[in-house]
């Protein structure tokens, strides 16, 4: 009589954990976790810990008056995340877009220091290519980092300005 116990005891705990309530419980655990796995990852996403950087949200802008054939000053607020602790920038590479809505590179600079892990303000400047228009202009770095021994892309937000016709005039 005890085996036959035993016997259903096991039977029903084996269904139970397969195809019973029990298995029910453990199929919508592994979904919520799978569901809080995604939503960290997408937490992480809108803080920006996904990236190498994190830019200080309104900071990021472009001295004007801004006058063809002169260099731009490029204005961004930017922290390392915890993803860019150990990664060192190498050049950063604007790109330049007029109204022909072409991007186009401007020329490449090589770090001249380092973004730090708190904010920190940068005023890099670049020369815009020649030939880009006067006329509303849309500028955003390519920043190159070598992280751990690869080399990882990040870029800035994207900062508009008016590009006037050059030269400037003279005061």
């Amino acid at each position: 009589m005890a085996a036959i116990g035993i016997i259903i005891g096991s039977a029903t705990t084996l269904w139970a954990f397969t195809y019973g309530p029990i298995a029910s419980f453990l199929d919508q655990w592994k979904r919520m976790q799978v569901d809080i796995a995604d939503l960290q990852k997408d937490m992480a996403q809108v803080k920006g810990e996904d990236r190498v950087i994190r830019e200080v949200p309104g900071l990021t802008y472009v001295s004007e008056p801004a006058y063809q054939g002169e260099n731009i000053i490029f204005n961004f607020v930017a922290e390392r995340t915890r993803l860019g602790v150990g990664c060192i920038l190498e050049y950063s590479q604007p790109m330049f877009t007029d109204m022909l809505n072409i991007a186009t590179p401007g020329k490449r600079r090589e770090a001249a220091r380092q973004i730090k892990d708190d904010p920190t303000p940068l005023r890099p400047g670049y020369g815009p290519p020649a030939h880009l228009r006067p006329g509303r202009v849309t500028v955003y770095l390519i920043l190159a980092y070598s992280c751990d021994g690869k080399t990882v892309f990040d870029q800035t937000t994207t900062a508009a300005f008016e590009l006037l016709p050059g030269p400037r005039p003279a005061d």
